[in-house]
């Protein structure tokens, strides 16, 4: 359920009438409405689908564009008379757009061939005002004698005037009534003439020869027969369409949502939608408002399940209303036709019902100040609304005492979170602010501002409450400089307390967000140097083992050929003289050979043994890996090892990745000590000029290059886009750079970059 006010309050209506233009028929335009909201998870899913295939196919096929669907005539109103000539043209044009429809879903089959047949006859009879063709098949004979009799009275007019040349009043014919007329003067007597009138001053007879007489009414008569041959044509029709009647009713209700998917599909396409999760949570991920465009900046609000509601709080003209207004009309939108100017990652609940409490809603008329007006609106919402509604309140509380309107705030908002499904109210009291603190539920956003520039970056920033920056906004508007000096004063010496906190929670949030960057960077340093350790451990262990085997079949072959070479002795001793010392020898040499394979496997055995079990202690300094890296055993912990490298990375191996270091002969050594800066995980670039940020990146990647650090993230901020294009322009020139890229939307999107360092 949704009211007129909360459609327009959320611009709904606006974007409905965006969406309209797409749609082909009036029929179809109007079912494009607030109206179609669903409550029902199947529904959503349903319309989605339907919208998101008829995308492919206009993205597949890229069809012409469809014919704009006539509007049916009122059949009703016409229960036993032939329908007008004009209305059956419409069905024949309805019923070719119908066929249209099926040709761009693939259903063409589904046509009848009677329909398809109807449509046909209608649009090669009639045109567009009703009128049959003057070429209809069952015309051209009757038009052909209409034609030949015209000809022969106006061969006999001529000829008649030729011969009476000094009678007549003028040299040619005259139509009176569809009929040839002589004009003659009055003056003049002719016999076998019928007179059929004068002129206005009398001077002229309008006379009709008896022979002309009979030329004219066959003219007529032929003109009669073509007019009866129109109107049996449309009767037959009109006959043909009231028979479809039940048919056109039912290609009505296909066409009218046909149009509605197909015109959310041609928006969709324009406007960059898509379709995203249903969830019991509401979750905004690069969420834009549709009617901003390309100004649009990208919203991320993402709400865990426990939270019923949620202040937001920030610089006036900061973004609030219009994020409170993009969450309601997504959620609308999406509800409609399962479509929404957001990322694929976005996730939205199914609400009962929307409310909004937007702008100014003063009346004159009513007598009712902005405040009354505002608390008639909230008094309405809070009795109707339920566990599934979501509701937006603009700077609720405002327009009355503070105290007294802060009270009533915190007393609304406790109820709201009770009753209602989701509430997002806008708020600059601090009292509200404190109060979504102490409230389980409740969740305090704001919208981030640039102290710098001065200027709202339009993020919104969760869990932080935000500061007005009133004086910001007002020097911003050109406020006299004595005046805003006072008022800096006038804050100084009162209670800053709040802004003081905001202030401080934005700094260490900040502060929080480069620690996790660093200890992100750090983690995947190690985790890829310790894949590549074990990935070289796996393949020397598969080296070493085919080298054994291969040693041990080495053995096998020397065993068969000595065993052979044994067969041949003893056959040499059996042909000759055979003595117990021969044989005795002989026994002895092939024993020899099963004791040195024997001895050969132990060797093997004792060796993994040995490297699989040698012992560890913290202190040892060990080789860790096929890469043999230096490093110091900080702790150990059953088979596996805490070691610390000489990078200073710290990280867990198992014991058999590690070799006891063996300890060098001292020798002389040269000390090198750099006077440079130490790289850094997170640069911070933010306020700098390009000059600057290009000189702090030449020592950074200078110093990574020493230190082994092979990725690190820049801070640059949005902006106008000529710090973030500078730097980027200046990694692509720099051969040590392997690869840049914009971080990911929840470590700081377009205002943040990793860079990849080649060794």
């Amino acid at each position: 359920m949704i009211d007129n006010q909360t459609i327009s309050d959320i611009e709904l209506d606006k974007v409905l009438d965006i969406i309209r233009r797409f749609s082909l028929s009036p029929e179809g335009r109007e079912t494009i409405s607030a109206e179609r909201i669903s409550c029902s998870h199947d529904e959503i899913e349903k319309r989605s689908d339907r919208v998101a295939r008829y995308i492919s196919l206009i993205g597949a096929s890229t069809p012409e564009p469809f014919p704009y669907i006539t509007d049916i005539f009122d059949y009703s109103s016409h229960t036993h008379a032939d329908f007008p000539g004009e209305a059956i043209h419409r069905a024949g044009e309805f019923i070719h757009s119908y066929k249209a429809m099926l040709a761009f879903e693939n259903e063409s089959e589904r046509l009848s061939a009677d329909d398809e047949e109807l449509s046909a006859d209608i649009l090669s009879s009639i045109d567009a005002e009703g009128e049959v063709y003057e070429n209809h098949p069952r015309l051209l004979p009757l038009i052909a004698k209409r034609e030949k009799a015209k000809n022969e009275r106006m061969r006999f007019s001529e000829s008649f005037m030729r011969s009476n040349k000094d009678r007549m009043q003028l040299s040619e014919p005259l139509y009176r009534n569809e009929r040839i007329v002589i004009p003659i003067k009055s003056d003049q007597k002719m016999g076998d003439i019928y007179v059929s009138g004068t002129s206005a001053s009398g001077s002229t007879l309008l006379a009709e020869p008896f022979e002309l007489v009979s030329l004219n009414n066959e003219v007529v008569i032929a003109e009669e027969r073509i007019r009866a041959e129109k109107a049996r044509i449309l009767h037959e029709l009109s006959d043909r369409v009231r028979a479809k009647l039940s048919v056109l009713s039912s290609m009505l209700d296909e066409v009218v949502e046909f149009d509605f998917h197909y015109a959310f599909a041609l928006w969709a396409k324009r406007a960059g939608a898509v379709h995203p999760e249903s969830s019991r949570i509401l979750i905004l991920k690069d969420a834009r408002h549709p009617l901003l465009g390309d100004k649009a900046v990208p919203i991320t609000l993402e709400l865990d399940g426990n939270v019923k509601a949620v202040v937001l709080s920030g610089a006036n003209a900061g973004g609030k209303t219009v994020t409170m207004k993009t969450v309601a009309l997504l959620s609308a939108l999406y509800q409609i036709a399962g479509f929404v100017t957001a990322s694929r990652d976005s996730a939205f609940p199914i609400f009962s019902s929307f409310y909004a409490d937007i702008g100014d809603g003063q009346s004159i008329l009513d007598a009712a100040s902005t405040f009354s007006s505002h608390m008639r609106n909230i008094a309405k919402i809070a009795r109707r609304c339920d566990r599934h509604s979501l509701v937006i309140l603009d700077e609720l509380g405002s327009g009355t005492d503070p105290e007294e309107g802060s009270a009533l705030s915190v007393a609304v908002l406790r109820y709201l979170s009770r009753k209602a499904g989701l509430t997002l109210i806008t708020s600059h009291y601090s009292a509200v602010k404190s109060f979504a603190y102490s409230e389980s539920g409740m969740l305090n956003a704001s919208m981030e501002f640039d102290e710098k520039s001065g200027m709202p970056t339009y993020r919104v920033l969760e869990g932080i409450p935000g500061d007005s920056h009133a004086l910001s906004t007002a020097k911003r508007m050109n406020m006299p400089e004595e005046i805003l000096e006072n008022a800096s004063e006038a804050l100084r010496g009162g209670d800053a307390t709040s802004a003081s906190i905001i202030k401080a929670l934005i700094s260490k949030e900040r502060a929080l967000d480069r620690k996790i960057t660093e200890l992100s960077l750090r983690n995947r340093e190690a985790e890829h140097k310790l894949k590549a350790i074990e990935e070289k451990e796996r393949e020397l262990a598969e080296k070493e083992n085919e080298l054994r085997k291969g040693g041990v079949k080495e053995i096998d072959e020397y065993l068969r050929s000595s065993r052979k070479a044994l067969e041949r002795l003893i056959s040499d001793i059996r042909t000759g003289t055979l003595t117990k010392e021969k044989i005795k020898k002989a026994k002895a040499f092939e024993a020899s050979i099963e004791e040195k394979k024997r001895e050969e496997e132990t060797l093997i055995l004792i060796k993994e043994e040995e490297e699989s079990d040698e012992s560890f202690s913290a202190g040892d300094d060990v080789l860790c890996g096929t890469a043999k890296t230096p490093g110091k055993v900080i702790a150990v912990n059953g088979s596996n090892l805490t070691v610390s490298l000489e990078n200073g990375l710290r990280l867990t191996i198992k014991s058999s990745m590690a070799r006891k270091a063996k300890k060098a002969e001292p020798s002389p050594s040269v000390t090198f000590s750099s006077s440079g800066r130490r790289a850094e995980y997170t640069l911070d670039f933010r306020g700098l000029t390009l000059e600057e940020a290009q000189r702090r990146l030449d020592d950074q990647i200078e110093a990574a290059l020493l230190s082994s650090l092979s990725s690190f993230s820049i801070i640059h901020g949005y902006g106008d886009g000529i710090l973030q294009k500078g730097i980027h322009e200046y990694l692509k020139k720099r051969k040590e750079v392997a690869d840049y890229r914009f971080a990911r939307p929840e470590d700081g999107g377009m205002g943040k970059t990793y860079v990849t360092l080649s060794f």
